[in-house]
């Protein structure tokens, strides 16, 4: 629903098959996958691959399985782990948020970017190039959207 695809489609079910098939614009969190990695009661670290989400919508998660396994969960600590292409390598110290660092951070990252952009774009771009060097990215390009990370609780 999200997509705007037509699901019907052969293009859709390879994307599909892929597992590249992405919601276009805003939506409700998308969970598509929880692993637990450690559980010593009453302590759990779950491992969640969503997208659109916020830290009250994880805090919220860990709460509800609380409840279905009529107990209580708290959520202590959410920890993001990946952010699209960005991952927790990428992420600067306080003490490096300085003009050089984060310049560095930017060219450094740029062809993962590009990359990540050329892909999530090329069916919808067609024959179209991306820009290049000192040319503006489409708005549309610009927005964000998978996300991973941990969540621990206790119940």
């Amino acid at each position: 629903m999200y997509s705007n695809l037509d699901l019907q489609t052969q293009e859709a079910y390879e994307m599909a098959v892929r597992g590249s098939i992405r919601p276009m614009n805003q939506s409700p969190m998308l969970i598509t996958g929880i692993r637990c990695l450690h559980f010593a009661p009453p302590e759990f670290l779950l491992e969640v691959q969503c997208m659109h989400e916020t830290q009250k919508q994880l805090r919220r998660l860990v709460h509800e399985i609380g409840l279905e396994l009529k107990s209580t969960a708290v959520c202590s600590q959410v920890r993001r782990t990946r952010d699209g292409c960005f991952t927790l390598d990428d992420a600067l110290l306080r003490t490096q948020w300085d003009l050089h660092s984060i310049q560095n951070a930017i060219q450094a990252a740029a062809p993962r970017v590009a990359a990540e952009l050329e892909k999530s774009l090329s069916p919808q771009l067609g024959t179209q190039q991306l820009p290049g060097p000192g040319q503006h990215w489409p708005r549309s390009a610009l927005k964000g959207q998978a996300a991973g990370g941990a969540v621990g609780g206790s119940r």
